[in-house]
């Protein structure tokens, strides 16, 4: 393998500016209704996942059983974007989920949330299209008054109701399954209202609620946005044992009362947002609504404007474009040319993935998604230029310690018995910085270019 060209990260650097994600994160922030329970109300609370001081995470439900008082709330967030839409994340923390039924189960910590899709229409904040919201293993689709969006492959669940041009959300109590506000999912007694502030501007700083009484049963209070990807917060800890079980899941233990009462306790059992799976969405790979959200927004809804799948900003995803193959030799046993076909295998960092409709792959020990692809008969001996002769030759894959995904290349025939156009013949584990490169694979060549690649 040799280096082309380096790839300059400018574009994505100035794309991703913080600040400006920041001031859109908060004009999209959800007045956020809580339901609560009487029997446990500030395990109903809004919190943060280092609330105790540390980001241990299997000793958060004993630290939770040990407040004197009703923790600060805050709301983590991150936004990605492609030229055409932004798309903001909102993740919402409890140290428990819990519930007061005999033989019901508990976990320590548990994190859901929403992915709102922005049409950015070039006004400062875009036209808010869709939500996404995260119920534990099902994803729930709704979209505003005057949206360009409309139904996909996924049935939109209902409208997504504004408060001063906020989304309005619902968490049930104890379990904490997150919806758009209305219908079946409004108050209905005790509860918290959760209000974004904006803290750097001078406006309210995070304020812990009330407990909810007969006097006052919907108290307000104000939550503090924090960016997922801010210095030595949640995606810089993404490989900490100290927080994380495996990639994308928080350690929890069963200790501390979790599962007494005739009650169960399963271990390690929330998700971090490129955890979250919808069970039966179809070619949706878990995590997409973190870091790939313009494929699932793809799949989820259908639009009447531009629509890229091609991200400016997306610190969560490298992004893998096939530039042009290159054939050197003949390996078709039937007089014919070689018809190359090759698959890219990705790695969900943690052991398993849905697939794309090809089957599973396998990088580095890990069950991952494949993306296969075969062309008959290219000519040999030169470079063939891979844009718009595949259905999509840029794809993304959540970012994990490398290899970050792996590369084969073999002749196809129609019956058994395909032989490899790679020399030596295995597959190739790409753990390359960011740039443009070249993989000789001796019988073929592949020109690659990677984005925010994790490095050797």
């Amino acid at each position: 393998m040799f280096a082309v060209a380096a790839v300059p990260l400018e574009s994505e650097a100035a794309a991703c500016n913080a600040t400006s994600n920041r001031d859109l994160a908060w004009r999209y922030a959800p007045v956020h209704h809580q339901d609560a329970d009487s029997s446990k109300y500030r395990s109903d609370m809004l919190s943060r996942i280092d609330f105790d001081g540390d980001w241990i995470s299997n000793d958060n439900w004993e630290a939770a059983e040990a407040l004197t008082s009703n923790p600060l709330p805050y709301v983590y967030y991150s936004v990605t974007s492609t030229p055409t839409h932004w798309y903001i994340l909102y993740a919402f923390y409890h140290p428990q989920d819990w519930t007061d039924t005999v033989l019901d189960q508990e976990h320590e910590n548990d994190l859901e949330g929403l992915l709102v899709a922005v049409y950015r229409d070039g006004t400062q904040y875009g036209q808010l299209e869709g939500a996404v919201t995260v119920a534990h293993s099902d994803h729930y689709s709704y979209a505003p008054g005057g949206t360009h969006f409309s139904a996909n492959n996924e049935d939109i669940d209902g409208s997504l109701l504004l408060s001063s041009g906020h989304p309005m959300t619902y968490q049930e109590a104890k379990g904490h399954g997150l919806y758009a506000y209305g219908g079946s999912h409004v108050q209905d007694g005790d509860g918290l209202w959760y209000y974004p502030s904006k803290p750097y501007l001078g406006y309210e700083t995070a304020t812990a609620p009330a407990t909810p009484s007969s006097g006052n049963s919907q108290p307000t209070a104000y939550y503090q946005l924090i960016d997922i990807f801010e210095s030595g917060g949640l995606w810089d800890h993404r490989f900490d044992s100290n927080t994380f079980a495996n990639f994308g899941s928080f350690r929890g233990d069963t200790g501390g009362g979790c599962g007494s009462s005739g009650k169960t306790c399963s271990s390690n059992s929330a998700n971090a947002p490129w955890g979250w799976d919808d069970k039966d969405d179809g070619p949706v790979f878990a995590g997409e609504l973190a870091f790939d959200p313009a494929h699932l927004i793809s799949r989820y809804f259908k639009t009447s404007t531009s629509f890229s799948r091609d991200f400016e900003c997306n610190p969560y995803a490298v992004e893998i474009t096939l530039n042009s193959l290159y054939i050197a030799s003949n390996q078709d046993g039937s007089g014919d040319l070689s018809d190359p076909y090759f698959n890219l295998f990705f790695s969900d960092g943690r052991g398993s993935d849905t697939h794309d409709g090809y089957g599973d792959g396998i990088v580095d020990g890990d069950s991952g998604a494949q993306v296969s692809w075969v062309w008959q008969n290219p000519a040999m001996n030169t470079w063939h230029s891979l844009a718009g002769r595949m259905p999509r030759n840029r794809f993304y894959t959540i970012k994990t310690q490398a290899p970050t995904f792996r590369i084969r290349v073999m002749d196809w025939d129609s019956g058994s018995g395909d032989e490899w156009l790679m020399s030596p013949e295995s597959y190739y584990s790409v753990g390359a910085t960011s740039g443009s490169f070249t993989y000789d694979f001796g019988r073929s060549r592949l020109s690659v270019t990677l984005v925010n690649a994790p490095g050797l």
